[in-house]
């Protein structure tokens, strides 16, 4: 009997975790099963970008992820990277705000945050009245900041949750949808009445995981799935169309003459670049992944020598608030989390830009961009240094943004997709930004996928 064929679309982490997943699901029933994955860039791993470059390991993308969930630990040992493992130094523990013309550092306790004035003594007040603020009884979704407003005070939900939006999403918090971008905040209220009280009670049960990374960087997992994942990747393989068939699908390839058969196709790239695959069998089912958006965001790496190394905080970074005069959302300092990310005694600094509340600064060209990183990275830490290292990636539509209303979207999505036998969809566009997520739903869908197909009795189709 002939394999039964996968094809995945989209090479990013969502869709090489797929890929294994399905491959893992397969072998544990000793079905046999073709897994083909298509990207239409000339390499792996989506927006996980690792550069190496004179000494210094440049990320383009995420700079580590949240250990801790079993599908993202899971994928890690069964790919053989356990070895390459690096945990971040414990400075990253340390987090910075640029607030009212100086550098403070985010002490999480009220006392600290009263002491480097990121709160005032209201705010500070209004903070430790949380528990005694009654939890939403409906289930309607709501942004972010008017979540946080109305448990912690609207001088907490200005200075400190606007400038944490951007560091995660390049998101404007008066938006993004709570339940979607940040559904463990929502289930603390609804399962304790308070974030404070939640906390205290899910202390010792639970960890939030471990920032952590890899030996040659975040895209060394991807690259690793594609060598190691017992499964075939093309690259440069640009989907066209996808067709309905009798017994399941055809996908269509940009310049190949032939069509390729498919049991089942799981959608897993940018939710706009899927849409138009979409379209053809579910034209409401596309118009959802359109309206998510993804503007365009910026990084600029800059690296720097003793001299300045010594001018600049040591921790994880720093996120500036908006109207302080700057239209950077914030730097990492990525040699302070990570060893070997630069010479010794060296600093790279890694400047974003752009995003939901600065998209014409994310669609700069790549000199205005370092240009204005250089003269902003300056003035933030008052350095006087030329950077020994420049290194600018644009990513023309990046983050997707899960404003209101997004777990509806994503409902509506999923009962689209549910309707079309053998398609499902997984992607950061979805069901978590995070790498981890990302990772993880991919993991949960390939898998899924697999048992789904192994499990049929229909005849498999001949290639």
């Amino acid at each position: 009997m002939t394999a039964r064929r996968i094809v995945v679309i989209g090479g990013g982490i969502s869709g090489l975790a797929a890929a294994w997943a399905a491959r893992q699901a397969a072998s544990s029933r000793r079905a046999a099963l073709d897994v083909l994955v298509l990207e239409a860039g000339g390499q792996v791993g989506g927006k996980a970008r690792s550069v190496t470059r004179d000494g210094w390991l440049v990320e383009g993308g995420p700079s580590g992820y949240l250990s801790g969930r079993p599908e993202m630990d899971g994928l890690v040992r069964g790919i053989g990277l356990a070895d390459d493992i690096v945990p971040a130094n414990r400075a990253s523990r340390l987090r910075f705000l640029y607030r009212a013309g100086r550098i403070r550092r985010v002490v999480p306790n009220p006392i600290g945050l009263l002491t480097e004035g990121i709160l005032g003594p209201l705010g500070v007040a209004r903070l430790l009245a949380e528990p005694f603020v009654p939890k939403r009884r409906d289930a309607g979704d709501e942004s972010v900041w008017s979540f946080a407003a109305r448990r912690l005070g609207a001088q907490a939900a200005d200075r400190m949750v606007l400038p944490m939006a951007l560091g995660i999403f390049a998101g404007d918090a008066r938006r993004l949808s709570l339940r979607a971008a940040f559904p463990r905040m929502a289930a603390l209220e609804q399962e304790h009445g308070s974030l404070i009280r939640g906390m205290i009670a899910r202390r010792g049960r639970t960890s939030s995981g471990t920032l952590t990374s890899f030996r040659r960087g975040m895209q060394q997992l991807p690259r690793a799935l594609a060598e190691r994942g017992e499964f075939t990747v093309r690259c440069n393989a640009r989907v066209r169309a996808l067709q309905r068939t009798s017994d399941g699908w055809s996908v269509v390839v940009d310049g190949d003459t032939e069509v390729i058969p498919a049991d089942a196709v799981i959608l897993a790239g940018e939710p706009w670049a899927m849409a138009p695959l979409l379209r053809p069998h579910d034209e409401r089912g596309a118009a959802e992944l359109l309206a998510i958006s993804c503007p365009p965001v910026g990084v600029v790496a800059l690296g720097f020598g003793p001299a300045a190394a010594a001018k600049i905080p040591v921790g994880f970074g720093l996120l500036i608030a908006r109207g302080e005069g700057f239209r950077m959302l914030g730097t990492l300092w990525e040699t302070h989390l990570y060893e070997g990310r630069g010479p010794a005694g060296h600093v790279l600094v890694r400047a974003m830009f752009g995003g939901a509340v600065d998209p014409e600064a994310g669609a700069l060209s790549e000199t205005d961009l370092a240009a204005l990183a250089r003269a902003e990275v300056a003035r933030l830490y008052g350095l006087t240094d030329m950077p020994l290292l420049e290194h600018v990636m644009r990513v023309p539509r990046a983050i997707p943004q899960y404003e209101i209303g997004h777990p509806g979207r994503v409902a509506r999505i999923e009962a689209a997709i549910y309707a079309l036998p053998g398609l499902s969809i997984t992607g950061n566009g979805l069901r978590g930004v995070a790498f981890a997520d990302a990772a993880s739903d991919g993991v949960r869908v390939g898998s899924a996928a697999a048992r789904r197909l192994t499990a049929s009795a229909l005849p498999s189709q001949p290639r």
